[in-house]
């Protein structure tokens, strides 16, 4: 495969980069975009375009979050040609204008965008045509393309062999490979199907085509590849972020919760009082203690260090020998 065009000079380069950035494209994506942009023959086909087929790749090649913040990103930019479809994605490719030369029919470079929300990624359905118009047709072809992705997976769901063959080795997998308690592994698959495997195949054209087999064959063969794979390794990295991100929570609003006074917490789950200590660390406080009055150590006259009362020394009765 040949580019169309060999060279670029110094000048057209920082005169994009600088367009770029008027455009408020940070500077990290401003180094993906470069990328395509000259080029990366491996995610294009044979007419040197980077097809929908290939959006998830280039994501996670060039550390997009998403497939979705990718279309975001080269629409914004205005640099690239854009060849517009009936799908999630308002585009069956995009292509680099120093590897193709610009069709006259496409979606062209140089038009400001629509900014795509941020929000969910079943909300993207406004797709912009050539006239800066939104496009009711393209809204529910969008629309329709995302129902009809759900509702495959859906049928997964409700058919209780079809379920056990494709749905339960995935969560066992994630109930494994990382520890997991078995409500936390179905998160897992649940951020599997509806964040990455639905707007997936919403983003293909001929999954519309697809008979309900063909589709059940397709999903498989996909779970088994290495794009598949990918995207099951993104679901367990989401899940721990989340998992991480709930302790987080759960902590800051545990050392938000002062009971009886500013010295001490509770436990919000087993309800125990609790101080820190620079040597023990985490003490727990008896029941029956009256408010912690103060920072310091041994302020009790007994405290439970990892569940053991222990009697402090002024309690204690020392006999001689």
């Amino acid at each position: 495969m040949k580019a169309h065009k060999t060279t670029l000079s110094v000048r057209e380069l920082q005169k994009t980069i600088g367009q770029w950035k008027s455009r408020k494209i940070t500077d990290s994506t401003v180094a993906k975009l470069l990328e395509l942009l000259l080029g990366m023959p491996a995610y294009m086909n044979e007419d040197a375009v980077y097809p929908v087929e290939n959006f998830y790749d280039i994501s996670k090649s060039l550390k997009f979050k998403n497939a979705r913040f990718l279309v975001e990103a080269v629409r914004q930019s205005g640099a690239f040609g854009i060849i517009p479809a009936d799908n999630v994605y308002g585009m069956s490719s995009f292509y680099s204008c120093l590897w193709k030369e610009k069709e006259k029919t496409d979606d062209s470079a140089e038009t400001l965008p629509v900014k795509l929300p941020q929000g969910d990624i079943y909300n993207i359905y406004t797709i912009q045509d050539n006239k800066n118009n939104i496009s009711s047709g393209k809204i529910s072809s969008a629309e329709k393309s995302l129902e009809t992705a759900r509702h495959f997976f859906h049928l997964i769901d409700e058919n209780p062999i079809q379920k056990a063959q494709v749905f339960t080795p995935l969560i066992n997998r994630f109930q494994q490979e990382e520890g997991l308690t078995r409500e936390d592994a179905c998160l897992n698959l649940v951020y599997l199907v509806n964040e990455l495997l639905v707007p997936y195949f919403a983003g293909q054209e001929r999954f519309m085509k697809s008979t309900y087999a063909g589709r059940l064959c397709w999903l498989n063969n996909l779970l088994k590849s290495a794009g598949g794979q990918r995207m099951q390794k993104d679901a367990a990295h989401a899940g721990r972020q989340r998992r991480i991100q709930k302790l987080a929570d759960m902590r800051s609003e545990q050392r938000n919760n002062h009971p009886l006074g500013e010295f001490e917490w509770t436990d919000k789950e087993s309800g125990l009082r609790f101080y820190d200590d620079p040597l023990e660390g985490v003490v727990n406080i008896p029941d029956e203690a009256p408010p912690r009055p103060g920072a310091g150590r041994n302020i009790f006259p007994f405290h439970v260090r990892r569940g053991c009362i222990t009697a402090s020394m002024r309690d204690a009765t020392f006999t001689g020998g």
